[in-house]
């Protein structure tokens, strides 16, 4: 059995108390594990299978990373390639067959559809990617499900997709504030706004599928994170986007995510698009690896062992650089100049 978790789920896992990991130096009380056994931790498998546990790398970056590090095979390239794992933390890594830097971003789950009014997990019925008319603001979406499947809520890679849109066509602001109106634009009693996906009779469900103001502004932060997290990490090293090669994005947030709405939004670099790639689920094929393969498994804890974590807490710039990334694209405008009039 082979596990790929974050460093607290693999400690629960081992029976460790965790709390040492929310505390200063943040430091994990185990980063790997040697010949452990089913018998030892009660998994109701055979007692003597042997059970894999990714190695941790600090408190936010774990083992699930390091899987994914190694099937992204960033550690055996030249060039310089970053990682990045959407999930309720946002996992980097960055680096090349050289060196490995990591680091880990608090962005929330709003990038599995968490803290959103009408968000989802990506399964059948979420709308996973949308376009929207800028004359008619009309919009044109892909539900997860067979054929003909109506929307009942929306999944990381489609909030990727209508907020950009909405900021493209001029029906949000900078700060994703509706400045536009139309039968799709609503805002109730205290002027909160909202833009329709799909009516009641249009969908799956029995009410409305929508986004709002509250929406976007909890995804602004968490794509907020995101960003801050690429530039002090880049920043530490003395480096900038200009010197990433290839950008590796991994997570469970949809089919596959509109990388020129992500750079759209801010949350990633506007850097060329073909040095965009969506891995997946990076982590649940690291670990598969790691289960059929020794020379995997010992491939992942040399990879953890030659890689630096960035504990971004520390680094003092690194709020102004959060603060300054909540908005769309970015405070600095210059940094996305593919974007044209829009910023």
């Amino acid at each position: 059995m082979a596990v790929a978790g974050n460093t607290t789920m693999e400690h629960l896992l081992m029976g460790i108390n965790a709390d040492p990991l929310r505390m200063e130096p943040y430091i994990p009380a185990f980063f790997k594990t040697n010949s452990l056994y089913a018998s030892d931790i009660g998994i109701a498998i055979h007692p003597d299978a042997h059970i894999i546990v990714a190695p941790n790398i600090g408190s936010y970056v774990g083992g699930d990373i390091t899987a994914g590090t190694l099937v992204s095979m960033i550690w055996n390239r030249p060039e310089m390639s970053l990682l990045i794992d959407l999930g309720t933390n946002g996992e980097l890594v960055f680096g090349n067959s050289d060196f490995l830097m990591s680091c880990a971003c608090s962005a929330g789950p709003a990038f599995e559809g968490g803290d959103i009014s009408c968000g989802m997990r990506a399964t059948d019925g979420a709308i996973e990617a949308c376009s929207i008319n800028q004359e008619t603001m009309e919009p044109t979406y892909q539900v997860i499900g067979e054929e003909g499947q109506k929307p009942i809520g929306i999944c990381g890679s489609g909030i990727i997709d209508v907020i950009a849109e909405l900021f493209r066509c001029g029906i949000i602001n900078p700060k994703g504030k509706f400045i536009r109106e139309g039968r799709r634009i609503r805002h109730d009693k205290y002027g909160m706004g909202s833009y329709v996906l799909a009516f009641e009779e249009e969908a799956g469900s029995v009410r409305d599928v929508e986004i709002t103001e509250v929406d976007i502004d909890n995804f602004i932060r968490a794509k907020g994170a995101i960003f801050s997290a690429i530039r002090t990490m880049l920043s530490s090293l003395d480096m900038d986007v200009s010197m990433i090669d290839d950008v590796y994005v991994a997570g469970g947030i949809g089919s596959g995510i509109n990388m020129k709405h992500a750079v759209t939004i801010g949350m990633f670099p506007d850097i060329p698009l073909e040095r965009f790639h969506y891995i997946g689920n990076s982590s649940l094929s690291g670990a598969y690896a790691m289960l059929i393969s020794t020379q995997a498994e010992k491939k992942t804890y040399e990879v953890a062992r030659n890689m630096t974590y960035l504990e971004l807490s520390t680094v003092p710039t690194y709020m102004d650089e959060f603060v300054a990334a909540c908005f769309l694209p970015h405070t600095d405008t210059t940094m996305f100049p593919s974007l044209g009039q829009n910023t």
